[in-house]
């Protein structure tokens, strides 16, 4: 038996540059001086942006864990069984950054919904003052706490001298995250939110629309976001057989739950709230300039104050009660042969099915497609029921008149439903491996292996902020249509490792009688290094004008053409791909092109690190180390993936590159 104990705490500070600045140098409002200080996050189509894209965090963070193992062994069988505990506390402030984006459609023309690369330009939007959206945020301070507990029974069986058996049980349970102040949310889709009777009242009898859905706050009796699943069994099994003495086959299959709900997401709705950046209502007009974003002021936030009734007029993060588990299941079957007593060959494939996977988030009250035939009848402004009953509102909701579109969305109470962490996702993997080891003897090692794979799925969950190119969904009513390759997805990979000792000096094959003059010239040299050869990363294209008018869709566009047939005699440093197989889909449609492109990829990956190293045995008990490592030793130029956002002005262009040769120089004495 074995009992562990561990506690780790550690202070996370993310310092920020412009920390400090004054945004009222920016002719902003004095309450940014005092609620944000720090240059505001300004982003801009088609140029970088200015200041930094996060507020300067303090947190603090800690992990305690309790583990009990227990081994027994009976015969042939060795049996495993033990208990984990993991608790995640975090406690952090998390302060305020205002932030303001400047669409190339403010500029762009002559019709300003139709992509046009000639026209329009983000930054020429910010210096007119004319932006679509932003907001000024003033967060609460959280104090979450998560649990983990884990139970695993396991038994290796050993049924005959060239065959063993593993068959093991592990049940999960992850607790629903929770703060301390019950100051968390989560969303009742069903229920009738009770602006419903409002209107019902304002009209004297039944009211023109339904309004579905409302906020509801933790309490003592439902501390958790969520109802815990208690259903998170995951069996595991394997094989390994020794076909001969030298060739050993291995097969095996288990089921793996992951992260159920990440604690950096909360719903703190209420006590957070951002005041929204109103630039425009139908994607065109300018409303609200930059030289005063909120002219109404800031919206307080009301806590719990308001009920049911929380963000009715603005954006709500939305999470149900009822929730499973996201888990993986992974297989994979091999062998192993001895070549000689130093060398080995491992032929293996695995393959990996995610399921009931997390998107990151999605806009649930996107108007159902069926209406957008509709056209711009979807735009024409009329009668605003909510008038009146709805003080404050990033979508209009508290004007006289407001789109036709809006009183249609499911939900029409609330300017966008951001379903946070929906599961439903799925992933596909498959790859072979070969593998070739030389175990380090006669001063050489080596290591090749060799990749072919297929990785396919329908979201990026978590890790979409990783690859921004492929992130967003398009249609929320089509999300089968989002499956394509993997962000990550590298058909072929090529990696080698190497030392080798080289053959010269005392006690080496060659000049093993040299004087020490020489030997201190000639001997002690070692080569090292890692090659790397692999495919191309999948392209995902983008769309800078989003004319669907769909309050809440995505939009990318259309395939007419092939992206891989670039034009005879272009530079393909200036057009990677085909940018002519691409066009603007027609208004109230969403684009066929998919999540990441089939036929055509990024630049691929040729890089050489070498190292060269000389030992100098300066007495018995010392040696000197010189080593010179060369990091892309050969200077070959490696690409980043190219502008695949279509509508600029770099469409198709290779932009950046990895940091070209790195030489390094180091002494090293050793004793």
């Amino acid at each position: 038996m074995s009992v562990n104990a561990g506690v780790n705490r550690w202070v996370e500070t993310r310092v920020e540059q412009s920390f400090g600045f004054p945004p009222t140098k920016l002719g902003l409002p004095a309450f940014f001086d005092q609620l944000a200080k720090q240059f505001p996050y300004i982003s801009t189509d088609g140029m970088f942006q200015l200041g930094g894209n996060v507020a300067q965090t303090f947190s603090i963070r800690n992990t305690g864990s309790v583990s009990l193992d227990f081994t027994k062994v009976r015969s042939a069988h060795t049996l495993t069984f033990g208990y984990l505990l993991i608790a995640f506390p975090n406690n952090y402030i998390n302060p305020n950054l205002a932030n303001f984006h400047f669409p190339q459609t403010m500029t762009q023309g002559p019709d300003p919904t139709a992509a046009n690369p000639k026209t329009g330009l983000g930054f020429a939007s910010f210096l007119l003052g004319t932006g679509d959206r932003g907001g000024f945020p003033q967060n609460a301070s959280p104090a979450y706490m998560k649990k983990y507990h884990g139970w695993y029974f396991e038994d290796q069986w050993r049924a005959t001298p060239k065959l063993t058996a593993t068959v093991g049980i592990r049940y999960d349970l992850q607790t629903a995250p929770s703060e301390r102040f019950n100051r968390l949310s989560y969303f009742d889709f069903n229920g009738t939110n009770p602006i419903q009777d409002q209107l019902a009242t304002k009209v004297g009898g039944t009211s023109p629309l339904s309004t579905p859905g409302f906020v509801v706050f933790t309490s003592p009796d439902k501390h958790g976001m969520y109802d815990n699943p208690f259903n998170n069994f995951a069996p595991r099994a394997s094989l390994a057989y020794r076909v001969t003495e030298k060739l050993v086959a291995r097969a095996g299959f288990g089921m793996f739950y992951i992260q159920n709900y990440p604690v950096f997401y909360m719903p703190f709705q209420g006590f957070s709230l951002t005041t929204p950046y109103v630039g425009t209502v139908d994607g065109i007009t300018p409303v609200n300039l930059l030289k005063d974003p909120f002219p109404s002021g800031l919206i307080s936030p009301p806590g719990s104050s308001l009920g049911a009734l929380t963000n009715v007029g603005l954006n709500v993060l939305a999470l149900g009660r009822n929730r499973s588990s996201p888990y993986a299941e992974q297989w994979m079957a091999g062998f192993q042969y001895a070549v000689t007593p130093n060398d080995s060959l491992d032929v293996a494939y695995v393959g990996n099915h995610g399921v009931k996977l997390n998107y990151s988030n999605l806009e649930g009250n996107q108007l159902d497609p069926k209406y957008l035939s509709l056209g711009n009848e979807l735009l024409a402004k009329v009668a605003n029921p909510f008038n009146g009953l709805i003080s404050a509102s990033s979508c209009g909701l508290n004007q006289p008149t407001v789109p036709i579109g809006q009183l249609l969305r499911p939900r029409p109470q609330y300017c966008g439903v951001t379903l946070s962490e929906p599961l439903g996702g799925s992933s596909w993997y498959h790859g072979a491996t070969v593998e070739y080891t030389h175990r380090f003897s006669h001063g050489v090692y080596f290591l090749a292996s060799y990749t072919v794979s297929k990785f396919l799925d329908n979201t990026l969950g978590d890790q979409d902020w990783v690859s921004w190119q492929t992130n967003g969904t398009r249609n929320f009513y089509n999300l089968a249509a989002e499956k394509a390759f993997d962000a990550n997805d590298i058909p072929q990979s090529f990696v080698m490792t190497y030392i080798a000792e080289l053959p010269f000096g005392k006690g080496r094959r060659f000049g093993s009688n040299v004087k020490p003059a020489l030997d201190a010239l000639l001997g002690g040299w070692q080569v090292s290094g890692t090659t790397t050869f692999k495919s191309g990363l999948p392209l995902g294209i983008t769309a800078n004008t989003n004319n669907t008018n769909s309050f809440g869709g995505g939009q990318r566009p259309n395939l007419v053409g092939d992206p891989s047939a670039v034009p005879a005699g272009v530079d393909r440093h200036d057009m990677w791909f085909n940018t002519a197989a691409f066009a603007q889909p027609p208004p109230f449609t969403f684009g066929n092109v998919g999540r990441t492109l089939s036929t055509t990829r990024g630049p691929g990956l040729n890089n050489w690190d070498i190292g060269i190293h000389k030992y100098f045995q300066l007495k018995e008990q010392f040696r000197l180390q010189f080593r010179a490592e060369f990091y892309d030793a050969f200077n070959h130029p490696n690409f980043f993936n190219p502008d695949t956002a279509f509508g600029g002005a770099a469409f198709g262009r290779l932009n950046q590159a990895f940091p070209g040769r790195d030489v390094q120089l180091a002494l090293k004495l050793l004793f």
